[in-house]
Formats: C-alpha cells, structure tokens, sequence
C-alpha cells in the first residue's frame, strides 16, 4: 500500500449512500452549467459504457477480467524442498500463519490521522519483511482485504505465511516492529486509545495438517509465497499441480491417502461415487 492513502479502496470507503450523493452533486453540477440537452449526458454515458462491457464479456467478445491469471482447474499447492524439487509427500513441512487487522473506530474511519499512520507502520513491517525473505523465513502475505461484516468498511486484515514460529518470533524484534509496537501502545494508552484497534493470530499448522486448493482463482494466499531455493539462487514459487482423482479430498492432499481412501469410502456411501477430474 505504501504511504500516504490508497486509492483502490476508495470505492469501499465510502457507503453506497455516500457514492449516491456524490452523483448526485455531479448531476447538479451538470444541471447548473450545461445546456439542458447535455444534463442526461453523464447518465447516459455511464449506463452505456457498463452495458457494452457487460454484453461483450457475455458473448465472449471481450476477455474476461475475473479469470486473469486464474489457475484453470483445480490445483493442489505444493511446499518445494531446499533445492526447488518436488517434496515426496504433499504438506511434509510445517507452516506458521500470522494474521494482522487494523481497525478504525471513528467516525473519520480509514481516514483518521492515527490509522493512517498504524497504516504506514503495517506496509512498512511487511516491506522490511520482504526485503529480507532469503534468510527470515517470511514466504509471502495474502493481499490486504476489508472485512465486510460492518457497514464502515473499516477493518484491514491481511495473512503472512512463515516457515516456523521462531522465524516470526525472531521478526518481532525486528525495529521496525518494535516501532510500531511503541506507537500502538503510545496510542491505546491515550486519551483516544479506543479510536484505533489491532489484532493479531498466530498459528503452526505441523507437517500433513495442511492443505491449498485452487480452482478458477488467482494465485492468492499460499499459492502467491515465494521460496528461497539454494544459497543465492533466488525465490521460486510454490509448486501447484492439478488434483488427480487419488488426492481429491482433504486427508489426500495433506499427504495420507490411506486416511483419504477411508474418507472417500464412507463419503461414496453417503452420497455416491465422486465425479472424476
């Protein structure tokens, strides 16, 4: 995100009412200084332009947007050993997961000054992370998402992915961490500390207790980490393979196919045999 505000949320920082009112000021510009035959220009305009975007993609004349760099298919993710190959086993490492969420509780919501400022702090930490992924054990982070169980849209979430809990815990001490951390608590014990809220999680998920299945989506999560291969041979990605029929449930993909086999026994006399890839 970098500092400063970004733009790309702008259109979930503002409230559908919000949006409706800034149109309608447009409209009331349009009406005050254009001739009358130009005041449903703007209108217009805009239902046009969606329609024909919408048609074309429809038809199959225009590309569609939503299944760029989609990985086509259903894939399984892969943890690459040391030297970049194949592991023998599906999730044979272990995984440390950290979430990270700011939230605003002022009416200003991600425009108030201080979450602002915590905002900054939250890219810094994760670009301080990546500028020194080949050596701190830091795989990757999901985007940043908007939680959308409150109307303000004001709650940024985002997931890191780590090779153990001790590379994460080594990175607490890192100092931009703990600058952060100075400014949180300058905050929460001040006289607004209730306008700025934070939260975190951290978990291991150990060797054949995890999974990663895509299918039709971008590569987002653990399918977007990169890993150091070698000494100097830079990052590489995940490996993503397309699920055979062998590994189509959970148990399989997190490397035991006798359990799966158990799994697929019990779900075929429930429901029938599953359909093949």
């Amino acid at each position: 995100m970098g500092r400063g505000y970004n733009f790309e949320f702008l259109k979930d920082d503002l409230s559908l009412p919000a949006w409706l009112a800034v149109g309608a000021i447009g409209q009331v510009i349009v009406t005050l200084t254009a001739p009358a035959k130009y005041h449903l220009v703007p209108v217009g305009l805009t239902i046009s332009i969606l329609t024909i975007d919408l048609i074309t993609q429809l038809l199959g004349w225009q590309r569609n947007v939503y299944l760029k760099d989609a990985l086509i298919g259903r894939h399984s993710v892969l943890f690459p050993n040391e030297d970049g190959s194949r592991p023998e086993k599906m999730a044979d490492k272990p995984v440390a997961m950290f979430m990270l969420g700011i939230r605003s509780n002022h009416p200003m919501g991600r425009l108030l000054p201080a979450y602002r400022k915590f905002n900054e702090y939250y890219e810094e930490i994760y670009a301080d992370a990546e500028a020194n992924r080949a050596t701190n054990g830091y795989l990757g982070r999901t985007p940043n998402w908007l939680n959308s169980e409150f109307g303000q849209n004001n709650t940024l979430c985002s997931t890191s992915y780590w090779r153990s809990m001790e590379d994460l815990e080594a990175f607490s001490r890192r100092p931009i961490h703990v600058k952060s951390m100075m400014f949180l608590n300058k905050t929460f014990f001040g006289a607004n500390g209730h306008t700025v809220g934070v939260m975190h999680e951290a978990m291991v998920c150990p060797p054949g207790h995890w999974e990663g299945i895509y299918g039709y989506v971008n590569r987002w999560g653990f399918a977007a980490t990169k890993f150091p291969i070698g000494k100097n041979l830079g990052l590489r990605d995940p490996i993503w393979e397309k699920d055979p029929k062998v590994l189509n449930g959970m148990h399989g993909r997190m490397g035991s196919i006798v359990k799966q086999a158990e799994m697929d026994a019990q779900l075929a006399k429930a429901v029938g045999e599953l359909p093949q890839q």
